[in-house]
């Protein structure tokens, strides 16, 4: 019975092609969004693509167990008409939707460089130094 299923999984994998998929673009009541905290019971806290606006995010159940969302991942979210202060997420963009996306034009430059639910300015000029030098040299 195990085995059976394990093969069926695996053929899916199997297929040697990638199929890419389309690029689903913001509509009427929808924004982009970045997933800043996970809260718990399929809550997250989101950061709106005006990078100010701060607001909780309902993951429904149809993602449950299929689709997993972590501190960073970019998301598309569709406003409530009852509730102001949550959203609903409606798709997951992986990292190469997301590339396009600031590529179009679609989110700023900023959300490219989100890392561990930071959002960080997209400023070359920003310099990071490092507390600690090490030298490999003696040994």
């Amino acid at each position: 019975m195990g085995k059976k299923k394990r093969s069926k999984k695996n053929a899916k994998n199997r297929g040697g092609t990638v199929s890419k998929r389309a690029l689903v673009f913001k509509q009427f009541q929808e924004e982009y969004a970045v997933i800043t905290k996970k809260l718990g019971d399929r809550r997250v806290l989101l950061t709106m693509s005006d990078m100010a606006t701060e607001i909780m995010g309902i993951i429904p159940g149809r993602f449950r167990k299929r689709c997993w969302f972590d501190v960073g991942d970019l998301c598309l979210v569709s406003f409530r008409e009852f509730q102001d202060e949550k959203v609903d997420i409606i798709y997951k963009y992986n990292a190469d939707e997301r590339r396009e996306l600031v590529a179009v034009g679609e989110i700023p430059s900023a959300f490219q460089s989100c890392s561990n639910g930071v959002v960080v300015d997209g400023d070359p000029n920003d310099k990071v130094e490092d507390a600690f030098e090490f030298s490999f040299d003696e040994i």
